[in-house]
């Protein structure tokens, strides 16, 4: 009998230091980013080094100019580039700020519904665009709205896409929170096969954001 207890003790704890174990693995980590901003991902993330970010935002500038599309009106500058392990990475994030803003909180608000149509065919004709510059293919663009986070408001934009390296089905979700003095850009993106993985991470992502 003792021996039987003193089993299922040790069967016990090793399902505590499991749990343990798991809890550290899965771990979130707050990253203290430029102009107050900051953000919990998970500790076991790949953060791209500065050198990475650039290469990105440089990659991107020289889309948009074969496009034909015009950049952001201010300074975009790249804060945080995060990939998810284990390769291929199944979600990634990406936090940016814009200075000076490109719109503000009182434009935000007067946004009708008719607007926000009329922007939604605009930026599908932007990334369409893109796409025959030899970006990803755009599957299609998600009605655009307006939620409010920490008392501002945020323009949302989401759209699926198709990666130009593999076939897998990618769901983009952009976070635009315009402040006093510069727009934050949150960038939220995961491969939709694996959404009941990706969705619950960058969900808690989202919420942690402080700026």
């Amino acid at each position: 009998m003792r021996l039987v207890i003193n089993n299922l003790l040790l069967t016990l704890l090793l399902v505590c230091f499991a749990n343990v174990a798991t809890a550290e693995e899965t771990s979130f980590a707050r990253q203290h980013l430029p102009f107050g901003i900051s953000i919990e991902i998970p500790s076991h993330w790949n953060v791209l080094s500065r050198s990475d970010q650039k290469n990105i935002a440089a990659a991107g500038d020289a889309m948009l100019e074969d496009a034909g599309i015009e950049g952001p009106s201010g300074k975009k500058e790249s804060l945080l580039v995060v990939k998810a392990l284990p390769e291929p990475a199944g979600a990634i994030i990406r936090v940016s700020a814009i200075r000076p803003p490109e719109f503000t909180q009182a434009e935000l608000a007067s946004l009708t519904e008719s607007d926000l149509i009329e922007l939604r065919k605009e930026m599908a004709a932007k990334l369409k665009k893109l796409e025959a510059s030899g970006g990803p293919k755009i599957l299609e663009v998600y009605p655009l709205r307006v939620e409010k986070m920490n008392n501002y408001l945020i323009f949302v934009m989401s759209y699926t896409k198709r990666s130009t390296k593999e076939s897998s089905l990618w769901l983009v979700t952009q976070y635009k929170i315009p402040t006093s003095n510069r727009l934050v850009e949150v960038t939220l993106s995961h491969r939709q096969s694996d959404s009941i993985v990706w969705k619950p991470i960058l969900g808690r992502v989202k919420r942690s954001l402080r700026f």
